[in-house]
C-alpha cells in the first residue's frame, strides 16, 4: 500500500473534501458538505485503486449526485418545513396583527406577529409602537406593509 502523503491525488481529494466541508460553515445550504464528503470518498477509492483522472472525476460526480439527493431527502425528513405557517394570501390583507417591535416608516426593523410567527414589517404612513395593533396592507417578499390601527376618539 502506498503512503497516504506521497500519493498526491489522494491528498488532493481528501484535502479538497475537508476544505469543502469546512466551507459549509460560510456558505448557506448543505450541498457543499455533500460535495466534500464525495471528495473524501473519492480520495479513499483512489488510495486503494489506481484510477485515471477521468474515472476519479466520474466517481466524484456520481457520489456527489447520490449524496446530495439522499442527503436532502434525509434532511427534509428530519427537519420538515413548517407548512402551517404560510405567507398570507392576498385575501388575508386587512387582518389586524400585534406589533412586537416598533414598526418604522419606510425602514426595516419592525416586527409583527402573524399566524404565531414574527415577520418583518414597515409602515408607509407613521411609526407604530410596540404593543399596538396594525392592519396588513400587503407585503413585499417577506416584509409586511402595515398601517397603524386608527381608533376613533369617543366624543366627550
Amino acid at each position: 500500500m502506498p503512503d497516504l502523503f506521497s500519493n498526491l491525488p489522494v491528498a488532493l481529494w481528501i484535502g479538497g473534501g475537508v476544505l469543502l466541508i469546512l466551507a459549509e460553515f460560510f456558505i448557506p445550504g448543505t450541498f457543499v458538505a455533500f460535495l466534500g464528503t464525495a471528495g473524501i470518498l473519492t480520495g479513499i477509492l483512489v488510495y486503494f485503486f489506481d484510477l485515471v483522472l477521468g474515472w476519479q472525476l466520474g466517481i466524484w460526480a456520481i457520489l456527489s449526485t447520490v449524496l446530495i439527493y439522499a442527503g436532502s431527502q434525509t434532511i427534509r425528513k428530519i427537519f420538515p418545513a413548517q407548512s402551517e405557517h404560510t405567507i398570507p394570501r392576498e385575501d388575508q390583507i386587512g387582518r389586524l396583527v400585534p406589533v412586537v417591535k416598533d414598526v418604522l416608516v419606510e425602514r426595516k426593523g419592525g416586527r409583527i406577529l402573524f399566524q404565531g410567527v414574527e415577520w418583518d414589517a414597515i409602515s408607509k404612513k407613521a411609526r407604530i409602537p410596540k404593543g399596538s395593533k396594525a392592519r396588513i396592507l400587503g407585503r413585499d417578499n417577506l416584509t409586511f406593509v402595515v398601517e397603524p390601527l386608527e381608533i376613533p376618539e369617543e366624543p366627550i
